[in-house]
């Protein structure tokens, strides 16, 4: 593989909310604000992901609207790659205050992580904070921005119940819920264990209710299988743990302090922030290149040694 389609930049480990899959299993320190990446990295490593097929860039956490400067690292990206689609994943709490200048800077979607539907579950399952303030974001940023969508980690037991009422809002706000299954990642085996409910189970749920059909994928390396009910409702399922799509990845990913992986369960990585700083661009972009060479599977399924990892530090 010599081009990539998505880059996940990492922007940091820090949230306000408290995922009982995510933040409580959190194995080693946050990186320091002082460690992070500067603006002017950014505006370094975006250069050179030039002419390497890049479609879109993807800012995740943690929670990204808590990074000072989102801002300026949306607009750097901007600047030296204008062709490139840049979205961010956030809990929503922050968005709506922030959307006038995201969008002015470049920001052209949003993925929405919302839980529950209910406010006091809501707090239950992802700590102080509002479903209702998560969806009015939801509602601005769909006038405004290409794509809106709403991504829901199924849990047992927790939410299960709440499958149609997610897709009942999707058709009210015409913005599509993405199911996705609990991932093993070895920081919260036990929750994990306990709560996962497979993308199988998820469909099969969903067509007692209606028939749902599947429909191809978007684009091959997309993470969500795509599927409609009977009533025309179209929605996602990320199957990651039971339905690993590997073979069809092309995703990189790049931590807070600015090493590059090809897999969101490897550890390490190439330390391309160190490379640009010592050397040039050519260098920092042979370095994408041999990323891309090296690119492989670290999922569970495969034999592939693994060192145990919170969400927050992966960047979902």
């Amino acid at each position: 593989m010599h081009t990539v389609g998505t880059l996940r930049v990492n922007l940091l480990e820090q949230c306000q909310l408290r995922c009982q899959y995510c933040l409580p299993g959190t194995l080693k320190p946050f990186t320091s604000a002082r460690h992070r990446l500067s603006v002017t990295d950014y505006a370094r490593i975006a250069t050179c992901f030039r002419g390497l097929g890049l479609r879109k860039v993807r800012f995740t956490g943690g929670e990204p609207l808590l990074h000072p400067q989102l801002t300026e690292i949306v607009a750097a990206f901007r600047d030296a790659l204008p062709e490139v689609r840049l979205a961010v994943t956030t809990n929503g709490l922050r968005l709506a205050e922030r959307l006038d200048e995201l969008i002015a800077a470049g920001l052209r979607g949003a993925t929405v992580h919302l839980d529950s539907l209910d406010a006091g579950r809501y707090r239950e399952l992802m700590g102080e904070g509002d479903p209702a303030r998560a969806l009015e974001a939801v509602v601005q940023a769909r006038g405004r921005l290409d794509t809106v969508k709403i991504n829901c980690v199924v849990q047992r037991d927790r939410n299960v119940d709440e499958l149609w009422s997610f897709l009942e809002l999707s058709r009210e706000l015409g913005t599509e819920v993405r199911f996705i299954e609990l991932m093993n990642t070895g920081s919260a085996v036990v929750y994990t264990r306990k709560a996962f409910v497979s993308g199988a189970e998820i469909i099969r749920r969903l067509s007692e209710r209606e028939p749902v059909t599947h429909l191809p994928r978007r684009h091959p390396a997309d993470p969500s299988a795509l599927y409609r009910t009977a009533s025309g409702i179209t929605f996602g399922v990320i199957a990651s743990d039971t339905a690993p799509f590997c073979s069809d990845c092309d995703r990189l990913r790049l931590t807070p302090d600015g090493r590059l992986r090809g897999c969101l369960y490897e550890a390490g990585g190439l330390p391309l922030a160190d490379v640009l700083r010592h050397a040039t661009n050519a260098a920092g972009a042979a370095l994408v290149t041999q990323a891309l060479r090296i690119k492989r599977s670290h999922h569970p399924l495969t034999l592939v040694e693994r060192v145990p990892f919170s969400m927050s530090e992966a960047g979902g």
